[in-house]
């Protein structure tokens, strides 16, 4: 059934009329099934946008615009969005911005999705693809790796970067000789081989790094040549990263500005995740020491080499006292965090509380701090100016070219140290949400190091006040956004306002005829020291290695340990995540079944959803554990002492619902199209001797149930 809050609006005649026919020129061409969901969603979603109310500035001023919309496995959500949205963006003047989740639903998109609606309706539209600079080729920094590698290019400045390998160059070559004839367009992800990261940090440039259109390679940059065909285009396709990247920057800053957008945000469900990590700030104590240490070095070099501008003198004569002053501080912060952690990998602080001797020395930190970045930032500019001829600069374009890119390397780290310490150093006002505050131990080169992490416990607000509030239009749709069907623990993670216009819209499978839900009753449930030994034997019983199958399992260690015991008998007949690439797995076992092999799958969480496997690909799916999150997990542990002190329950309120959405999506691996067949089997028994377990069950796809 589909649940629906906010007033009705109903669609002018026109526009309605028009999508209608878009909709039978689709059907007709691209001999499709004319399927109810799918023109619900279209309807919801053109309804939804339509009622959208402009100032006289083209800017969204009224509570309307908003739809969440869950689309069950097969409803052809794509189409359904595409339709609904497109036409109504093209009559407002705005940019369509699709987001995905995946890189596999991404290339979906672009390669086939938009293609075959652009050559299929008589709208004539745009696409293009949005991509952080970090993926794109910099002229300026392959040209510097070229000349550093034949010897052409002094290395004075290699305290911040690490110089290229000499094996790298025959690459760097290939591309400058590739991108100089139009064979590739400077992005990382069409160029033909695999481009490692060591290899590729040499040739991209950050936001600090890049002077824009005072380098001399502006006119022929990828990057902005990018930029270029999104400006042109209707659609826009991006990805949460990015999206939430450009809106922390204020929104504009790469992507178009989010009063002239409407958001598509599909794979939805991953939003508050991507946006948890993305406000994530940390600091690891050694290894900020150390390029701290060569800043002071660098900056030192810098005098010597340029010389400093006369309004610059004192803040660099003080900048290498307040290095050392930081650096000292830090070497304080290095024993004091070792004693706290002891044995452990990991230590939470409760309620996000740090010791008051670790907070003192970060505030201790902060103060010389501030004062550097704003040097840093004043030398970044300068340095900048100096590398346009027109202006007057203070440094020769020589120095300019050199020590732009380095200095600003440090000047962005600076900020993110800056940043960072001023969260993990922050009292929380009382009342409001903790951040949740931790230590872990971390590898370091052949060593290792203790990391000091903040983040919040819910980007709610954020999401609210960057994304919900300013946009013109949202659309957030996936086949799994309910959690024991309902919309709530959606709303509360992503802070989506309660006038949103929320829809299920059914699958258009029959799922008693298509497939059997098995709810095994071992004789152990996860928590017994037998279960392990009853799954390997249900598994030997019950799973027939000559068929498509799909073992999802909740933890590394158990796939491990069952393949340790499977890999003789099933050797012709295994693929074990971790062990290929996750693509190759499925090119092999897709290969095997069309060869008439069979095979067996042994995956984690990301075999769980996003793989498709239709067909005698897959037709029994093993689900061994409730996928519950991991108990130990910080941001996890603080919502859920913070949901207690609120006389909450965390297990009902939190835990539970992730749980059945992640059961929900390892579900949906066993029908993926109208006419598959096959078994889902769970093999944990506390879906019929625990009391939420019926709760669980019950938000599953309707597959005939047989015990």
């Amino acid at each position: 059934m589909a649940s629906h809050r906010g007033p009705l609006i109903m669609l002018q005649k026109e526009t309605k009329e028009r999508i209608q026919a878009l909709y039978r020129e689709c059907i007709a061409e691209l001999k499709l099934k004319p399927r109810y969901g799918q023109r619900v969603m279209i309807a919801e979603v053109a309804k939804t946008l339509a009622a959208v109310q402009e100032d006289d500035k083209g800017v969204r001023d009224n509570n309307q615009g908003i739809a969440v919309v869950e689309a069950g496995t097969g409803t052809g959500k794509t189409l359904a969005y595409l339709l609904g949205a497109l036409p109504l963006a093209i009559e407002r003047e705005k940019k369509l911005l699709i987001s995905t989740a995946t890189v596999a639903l991404q290339e979906q998109i672009l390669d086939k999705d938009l293609p075959n609606l652009k050559r299929t309706i008589s709208l004539p539209f745009n696409f293009a693809l949005a991509k952080g600079r970090g993926r794109y080729l910099c002229l300026l920094k392959l040209d510097k790796a070229l000349q550093q590698l034949s010897g052409l290019l002094s290395t004075t400045v290699d305290l911040f970067e690490q110089t290229p390998e000499e094996q790298d160059k025959e690459l760097y070559e290939a591309m400058l000789l590739a991108y100089g004839k139009g064979d590739w367009d400077g992005d990382r992800d069409r160029w033909p081989d695999e481009v490692e990261n060591n290899q590729w940090s040499h040739l991209t440039a950050t936001h600090r790094e890049c002077s824009n259109r005072r380098c001399q390679h502006f006119d022929n940059c990828s990057f902005f040549k990018a930029r270029k065909a999104m400006e042109d285009a209707d659609i826009i396709v991006a990805n949460h990263d990015l999206v939430l990247s450009d809106l922390s920057l204020g929104g504009g800053a790469v992507l178009p500005a989010p009063d002239k957008t409407i958001y598509v945000l599909d794979e939805g469900h991953h939003l508050a995740d991507k946006a948890l990590n993305h406000f994530r700030l940390e600091m690891a104590v050694r290894s900020t020491r150390k390029w701290l240490t060569q800043l002071e070095k660098g900056i030192e070099q810098f005098a010597a080499a340029a010389g400093i501008p006369h309004d610059m003198i004192a803040a660099f004569g003080q900048a290498p006292g307040q290095i050392r002053d930081i650096v000292q501080t830090i070497s304080l912060v290095w024993p004091l965090v070792m004693e706290m952690l002891g044995e452990q990998d990991r230590l939470r602080f409760e309620f996000g509380q740090m010791p008051d001797n670790l907070r003192q020395l970060l505030v201790n930190i902060k103060e010389p701090l501030q004062p550097l970045v704003l040097c840093l930032d004043r030398l970044s500019e300068a340095l900048q100016k100096s590398l346009d001829p027109k202006a007057d600069g203070d440094f020769s374009l020589d120095v300019a070219e050199s020590w732009q890119a380095p200095m600003g390397i440090m000047h962005a780290r600076l900020e993110q140290l800056s940043e960072a310490v001023s969260w993990l150093a922050a009292e929380d006002k009382e009342g409001e949400l903790p951040v949740a505050r931790w230590l872990a131990k971390v590898p370091y080169g052949d060593d290792w190091d203790i990391r000091i992490s903040a983040s919040p416990i819910s980007v709610a607000e954020q999401l609210r006040k960057n994304l919900w509030w300013r946009c013109y239009g949202a659309v957030l749709t996936s086949a799994t956004l309910t959690a024991l069907n309902s919309f709530n623990n959606l709303s509360f993670e992503t802070g989506l306002p309660d006038w949103a216009n929320y829809q299920r819209v059914p699958s258009p499978f029959n799922y008693p005829q298509l497939g059997e839900l098995q709810t095994v009753n071992l004789n152990s449930d996860p928590k017994s020291e037998q279960f392990q030994q009853d799954v390997e034997q249900w598994l030997k019983d019950n799973v027939d290695s000559s068929q498509g199958t799909l073992v999802l399992f909740s933890s590394r260690a158990q796939l491990e340990a069952t393949r340790d015991t499977f890999i003789s008998d099933w050797y012709e007949h295994l693929l074990c995540q971790g062990f290929l690439p996750k693509a190759e797995i499925v090119r092999r076992h897709k290969q095997r079944i069309d060869d008439g092999q069979g095979n067996v799958i042994f995956g984690l969480a990301s075999f769980a959803e996003g793989i498709d496997l239709p067909g005698d690909y897959v037709t029994h799916v093993v689900i061994v554990k409730i996928p519950f999150a991991v108990p130990d997990d910080p941001i996890q542990a603080a919502t859920s002492e913070w949901l207690e002190s609120r006389g909450r329950n965390p297990f009902m309120d939190l835990t539970l619902p992730a749980a059945s959405v992640r059961l929900v999506q390892a579900c949906g691996r066993l029908i993926r199209k109208e006419d598959d067949r096959g078994r889902v089997s769970i093999l944990d028994k506390r879906l019929i001797s625990h009391r939420y377990g019926k709760l669980l069950l019950d938000a599953l796809p309707p597959l005939r149930r047989i015990s």
